[in-house]
Formats: structure tokens, C-alpha cells, sequence
């Protein structure tokens, strides 16, 4: 869009006004020659001395809108036409053409060029009445007119020059105001600057800034990532370990059973040696009742045999758990110190199932020295009654010793007894202690999934995080764009 100054709208206002003034003029004065009252030749000089001047203002404005010259240039142009006319006029009321166009010429504002505006019309005014005044004469009428003429063309300038008074001391005012909100707008600008500069160093830093925060939610996922997949992995673990526990405590039952059958059968070897030791005195006549009951007492110490081989199995299943259980407690140890604050409960279920798994190690180490001693005494037994079976036919020559490895029966019997109850409570320790490690385990496969469950939350919320970092970051960098496309402005 083309935009125009101040001086350049006043010439255009004030071209116009005096294009329209002699265009009317030279309607009004073709009409004349039209109703015969003008001659053509009139007319043209009248046309020429308007027009030429009227074509040079044009090509003037087109050459230089600006240019302080047109005024003068409209102002002599139409004066010379405007004398030419009112001295030949026969109507004195020509002169108030001149009062149009300074009207128009009011449009610039200038006190210097309205007052040589007022005195050129007034000195052609007052001339052209001194001159009809001293070629035609002046009736009272006359008179009054060229009063009337002179008075109105000089309250016009008058009232010209004041206007242009006014108008130049607005203009001053005005420009004082300008130069003001200038100053204003320029303080107002260099603020600006200054904040734009501000925003920009901020935006900057907030960029650095996001960008670390975006490296470091890069960081969380893949750690929480991480953390996600070993928990799964140490959830697994935890089931596979709940199932090896719950067949642990099948084996202890099994034990226990077991135990109980061996509590049993030695009360009934004791039993048997007691009734032994009252037959002796029959022995002549109870020889083959006491190989029946020797060979019951050996049936009955192959069947223990058997528990015992039973039971080292089981004890070796046991330990193979608890060996299990002490690798899951250090895993879970690692997950948890993984985890950092979330698994501080983690690795306090963890130490806990540590100590049991050595408590379990302990007690089968007490079952394993238990039954031990239990193959020795069965040992012992098993030769004591070999040799009372391989004696049975020489009873009545060693019937004292067949007393005597009664008593030793009798008293590894008692030995057996004991330490068959000392298994006993052995294996309800384990079992208790293998209860506890299947409470652990619950626990743990409780904290684990709870751990599961915060890890993918927290890898959901790191994802929108970071979804929202790149969304922060694009905006701070369009207003970093736009701070810096401010600044340059």
C-alpha cells in the first residue's frame, strides 16, 4: 500500500480544490460564450491563463508530490488568471472566485504563505477597484459594492491568515506530541529490546535445561525399562521357587512321616528286646521264637536302612533348596539395591529369607549328623543281631553273650529312640521354617508384582514425561524464533 506524507496530502487537497475551481470556471465562462454574452476569443485567453498553469501544477505533483513550489505555483497560476479576469469582468462580483480558492489554499497550514496568499488577492482586488474607479467611474452603488468587494476579500485573508495561525500552532503541538510519543516509543522500544534479549538468554537456558531433562527422562525409561524386566524375571523366579518350596514341604512331610514310622518301629524292636531279655531264661525252649524275632528285628532294621537312604535324599533335596533359596535371596538383594528406595522393602524380605535359608542349612546339617548316628546304631544293631542270628544254634553255649548283645540291643535301641525323636523335631523345625520361607516367598511375590505394577506406571508417566519434554521443547524453540525474529527486527 503506497502511503503519502503531510506535505504531499495538502497538495493533493489543495490540486484538486483548484483543478475544480477552474474547470468550473471554464464551464461557467464556455456558457457565456454559448448565450453570446463572451466572446470564443475571451474564452480561450481565459482557458489558457487557467489551464497552462493548471498543467504545469499537475506535471509538478506527478514529478514531486512533496514539492513546497506547487503551492506558489497554484497560488500565481490562478492569480494571473483570476486578474485577467476581474479586470475585464463587467460584473465585480468575479472577484469572489478568489475566495474559493483561498479557502482551499487554508488547507496548508502556513502562516507565511497565507499572508502572501491575503496580500497578492487583496493588492489584484483593491487594483482591479482603482482601475474600473479611474476608466468606468464609480456610481454610490458602485461604491458600495467595491466596499463591499474590498472588505470581504480582506476579512477573507484575515480569517485565512488566523486559520493558518491556528492551524500551524495545532500543527506545532501536534508535532511536539509526535516528537513525545516518539521519545515514548522509542524509551517503549529499547525496553522491548532489552526484555527480548532477557527472553531470549532465558529461553536459551530453559532450552539447555530441557534438553538435559529430556536426556534424563531418555535415562529413567530406560532404567525403569530395566527395572520392569527384572521384576518380571524375579517374579518368575519367586513362582518357580513358591512351587520347589511347596514340594519341599511335601518332602518334610514325607520326612516326618517317615520319622514317625521309625520312632515306631524302634519302639517295637524295644519292645521285642525286652521280650528278649524275659525269655532268655527260656531260651533252650524258645530258640526258634527268638530267631523269628531276630529276623523280624533284622526285617525291621533293612526297612530303617531304607528310611535312612529315604531321608539322606530328602536331605539332599533340602539342601539343594535352601542352596536355591540363598541364590534367590541374592538375587533379590541385587533387584532390590536396582530398585533403590522402592525395594528397601524388598531387601529387607530378601535378608529375612537369606537367614532362613541358613537356618534351613543348619537344621539339615542336624538332620544329616542325625542320621548318621542312626546308620551307625543301625550298623551296630545289624551286626549285633547277625551275630545273634549266626549264633542261634550255638544259643545255649553263649547264652550269656546273646544277654549281653540283648543289653547292647537294648541300649542302642534307646539311642535310636533318641535320636529318632531328635529327628523328629528336626523335621518340625524345617517344616516351620519352611512355612516362614513360604510366607517370605508370598511376600515377596506380593512386593515383586506391587514393584511390577509401580515400574510400569512409572515407565507410562516417564513416557508421557517425555512426550511432553519434546512438546515444551517445541514450543520453547518457536519462542526463542520469535525473541531472536524480534530482536533482529
Amino acid at each position: 500500500m503506497r502511503t503519502f506524507s503531510e506535505d504531499a496530502r495538502r497538495n493533493k487537497v489543495a490540486l484538486i480544490c483548484y483543478l475544480i475551481t477552474i474547470s468550473i470556471i471554464s464551464v461557467a465562462y464556455l456558457l457565456e460564450v454559448v448565450k453570446h454574452n463572451k466572446t470564443f476569443g475571451y474564452f480561450m485567453i481565459c482557458f489558457f491563463t487557467m489551464w497552462i498553469p493548471g498543467a504545469l501544477t499537475i506535471m509538478l505533483y506527478k514529478a514531486n508530490r512533496d514539492s513546497e513550489l506547487l503551492r506558489y505555483l497554484i497560488m500565481v497560476g490562478f492569480a494571473v488568471a483570476w486578474a485577467y479576469m476581474l479586470f475585464t469582468a463587467t460584473n465585480n462580483l468575479v472577484f469572489t472566485y478568489a475566495l474559493v480558492l483561498m479557502i482551499a489554499l487554508t488547507a496548508y497550514a502556513d502562516m507565511k504563505f497565507a499572508v502572501i496568499n491575503t496580500t497578492l488577492f487583496n493588492v489584484i482586488n483593491i487594483g482591479s477597484v482603482i482601475f474600473v474607479a479611474l476608466t468606468k467611474g464609480l456610481t454610490n452603488d458602485d461604491i458600495v459594492s467595491a466596499e463591499i468587494q474590498i472588505l470581504l476579500l480582506i476579512l477573507c485573508g484575515i480569517f485565512n491568515i488566523l486559520t493558518a495561525k491556528i492551524g500551524a500552532a495545532l500543527n506545532d503541538e501536534k508535532m511536539k506530541e509526535i516528537e513525545e510519543e516518539k521519545k515514548e516509543t522509542d524509551e517503549l522500544l529499547e525496553r522491548i529490546m532489552n526484555v527480548s534479549g532477557q527472553i531470549t538468554d532465558g529461553i536459551e537456558n530453559v532450552t539447555v535445561r530441557m534438553h538435559a531433562l529430556d536426556d534424563a527422562m531418555g535415562r529413567a525409561c530406560t532404567a525403569m525399562e530395566e527395572v520392569r524386566t527384572g521384576s518380571s524375571e524375579s517374579a518368575e523366579s519367586v513362582q518357580t521357587q513358591m512351587i520347589m518350596t511347596e514340594e519341599i514341604q511335601n518332602r518334610i512331610d514325607e520326612v516326618s512321616h517317615h520319622a514317625s514310622a521309625i520312632v515306631d518301629s524302634v519302639m517295637e524292636t524295644r519292645d521285642a528286646v525286652a521280650l528278649g531279655s524275659e525269655n532268655m531264661n527260656n531260651l533252650e525252649k524258645e530258640v526258634e521264637a527268638s530267631k523269628v524275632y531276630s529276623d523280624k528285628a533284622a526285617s525291621e532294621l533293612h526297612e530303617l536302612e531304607g528310611y535312612t537312604e529315604q531321608m539322606q535324599t530328602i536331605v539332599e533335596l533340602i539342601n539343594n533348596v535352601a542352596d536355591q533359596t540363598s541364590l534367590l535371596a541374592l538375587n533379590a538383594s541385587i533387584e532390590a539395591a536396582r530398585a533403590g528406595e522402592a525395594g528397601r522393602g524388598f531387601a529387607v524380605v530378601a535378608t529375612e529369607i537369606s537367614n532362613l535359608a541358613n537356618q534351613t542349612q543348619g537344621a539339615t546339617d542336624d538332620i544329616q549328623t542325625l542320621i548318621s548316628n542312626i546308620n551307625a546304631k543301625l550298623e551296630d544293631v545289624s551286626k549285633a543281631i547277625n551275630t545273634f542270628i549266626e549264633n542261634s544254634e550255638k544259643q545255649q553255649d553263649v547264652a550269656m553273650q546273646t544277654v549281653e548283645s540283648l543289653g547292647t540291643i537294648q541300649t542302642d535301641t534307646s539311642s535310636i529312640e533318641h535320636n529318632a525323636e531328635g529327628l523328629t523335631v528336626a523335621v518340625n523345625r524345617l517344616s516351620d521354617a519352611n512355612k516362614k520361607i513360604v510366607e517370605s516367598i508370598q511376600n515377596i511375590s506380593a512386593i515383586m508384582e506391587e514393584v511390577s505394577a509401580h515400574s510400569n506406571e512409572t515407565y507410562e508417566s516417564s513416557e508421557e514425561n517425555t512426550a511432553t519434554v519434546d512438546e515444551v521443547m517445541h514450543i520453547v524453540e518457536g519462542l526463542s524464533q520469535q525473541a531472536n525474529s524480534l530482536k533482529q527486527s
